[in-house]
């Protein structure tokens, strides 16, 4: 089950009175989240309770004590937050892999220590939660940059997207979101390519996904699955857009001119269309740690097609 991770940078420099809208609104997301399943009922933080009663001048516990003397709707809001099980550090009890992953990324959107629960709810898919003190924080969906060190030592720029909890109504968009997605649960690679038209109407697949699901590690299924819905959801809102290429909702980079240039490394992009017709998927996403999604798009027909999935295809940082 996903968890809740307090973004502790957007408590600062908020007053009494917004804090105490803030702490409701907060509570009242919090309490749908968990009341849907989605969640539990824990806040991890990388600060310890004190260092959070300093952010925002002070106002926060004051806050708090105004919510708690207060009758109705905003005590059970205070009562509700201080229910919640802070658990401190920000990894305790995180997977190994997870945290060996995070210990090897560093966050750009936030710097140091201020980037690490984004950055951890970008590996995870959790739940960062807040308040709406800036308009960048006022958002169901929080795009998150980060750099990854990959196994040759070099790192990479990397970006993710996540949700957000700092209104009530954020709840509710994310908990609609998660719906719409339940479909896509897959149990292994073979039944995500046996329903792949199913699943995912507004992709197409090339006659080798077939062979590059079989070889997946089924550790990844899920991230591809949430990288395959983002690109369909690029594709699904292509008609209305417009544009030479689709609004994409993730991070796709076309290849590099060096990569265009070799032959060897041009030909290992060389793939089977869903017509059998072998051609280049050159632009690509990225899912897991360094594995790649290759596709093409075909602006007349506003259609995105997957041609590889797998580890990263051979350039020189990563020859095979």
């Amino acid at each position: 089950m996903r968890e809740l991770v307090l973004n502790h940078t957007t408590l600062a420099s908020s007053g009494e009175q917004d804090s105490i809208a803030w702490l409701c609104g907060l509570a009242e997301g919090i309490e749908a989240l968990v009341g849907a399943g989605l969640t539990r009922k824990v806040l991890r933080t990388c600060l310890w309770p004190y260092e959070i009663n300093c952010m925002g001048g002070g106002s926060l516990p004051d806050a708090y004590l105004s919510l708690l003397k207060k009758g109705g709707r905003a005590r059970e809001s205070g009562a509700y937050l201080l229910s919640l099980n802070t658990k401190t550090p920000l990894l305790d009890g995180v997977a190994s892999g997870v945290s060996n992953r995070f210990h090897s990324c560093e966050g750009k959107t936030l710097p140091g220590k201020d980037g690490e629960p984004l950055l951890l709810c970008a590996l995870t898919n959790w739940v960062a939660v807040g308040f709406p003190s800036e308009p960048a924080w006022d958002a169901d969906r929080l795009c998150v940059d980060f750099l990854e060190m990959l196994e040759d030592g070099a790192f990479e720029d990397a970006q993710e997207e996540i949700d957000n909890l700092a209104r009530a109504e954020h709840a509710v968009a994310i908990i609609d979101r998660c719906r719409d997605r339940a479909r896509l649960d897959c149990t292994s690679p073979v039944e995500l390519w046996t329903r792949r038209e199913e699943l995912f109407p507004h992709l197409s697949f090339g006659l080798d996904v077939e062979d590059h699901l079989a070889e997946l590690n089924p550790g990844l299924l899920s991230t591809l699955v949430n990288r395959l819905a983002d690109l369909h959801d690029s594709a699904a809102a292509w008609p209305d857009a417009g544009g030479a290429e689709p609004p994409w909702t993730c991070r796709v980079t076309d290849e590099s001119k060096s990569v265009k240039e070799k032959p060897k490394w041009r030909d290992a992009r060389r793939f089977r269309s869903a017509a059998g017709e072998p051609l280049l998927f050159l632009w690509h996403a990225r899912f897991g740690k360094a594995e790649r999604i290759h596709l093409r798009f075909d602006a007349s027909k506003n259609k995105i097609e997957i041609g590889y999935v797998g580890s990263h295809l051979p350039t020189k940082r990563f020859p095979k």
